[in-house]
């Protein structure tokens, strides 16, 4: 019994060691994408000073000048969303807030903070945030 059961394995890792480890394909649609676009500003209802930012997905991304600790909104593009982070100098595991495409955040000097229930100014301590794709984002 033990010689047949090392027989069919050794067979079936040389079955496997033998079968291509990619399928090439010319289909760009199945093609991964690993940044995201978040506009971003320093004035309440995307106005002031406006940024597009190319962002790479599940990376914290910490906010440079104009924008660190100076959001007044926020819109992550079509198909994914954002984790931001307001309690602490960078990302944490959760953020302290999801923002999605839709409707974005048009004033975050005056912000449902979901953790509290209460309106506050997160746009005055946005320090960082970090994106991922989302398909059921619109």
């Amino acid at each position: 019994m033990k010689t047949f059961t090392l027989a069919a394995i050794t067979t079936l890792l040389s079955i496997i060691s033998a079968l291509p480890t990619a399928i090439p394909t010319n289909n760009t649609t199945n093609q991964t994408t690993t940044t995201g676009d978040v506009l971003i500003c320093t004035g309440a209802n995307y106005a002031s000073t406006c940024e597009t930012l190319h962002v790479p997905f599940n990376k914290c991304v910490l906010l440079e000048e104009p924008f660190a600790k100076n959001v007044g909104s926020i819109k992550p593009a079509s198909g994914q969303f954002c984790r931001i982070t307001y309690t602490a100098p960078t990302c944490t595991n959760h953020g302290d807030a999801f923002i999605d495409p839709t409707p974005g955040v048009a004033d975050l000097h005056h912000f449902n903070d979901p953790a509290t229930g209460t309106v506050m100014d997160a746009g005055s301590q946005i320090t960082s945030l970090l994106c991922q794709k989302c398909s059921s984002c619109v």
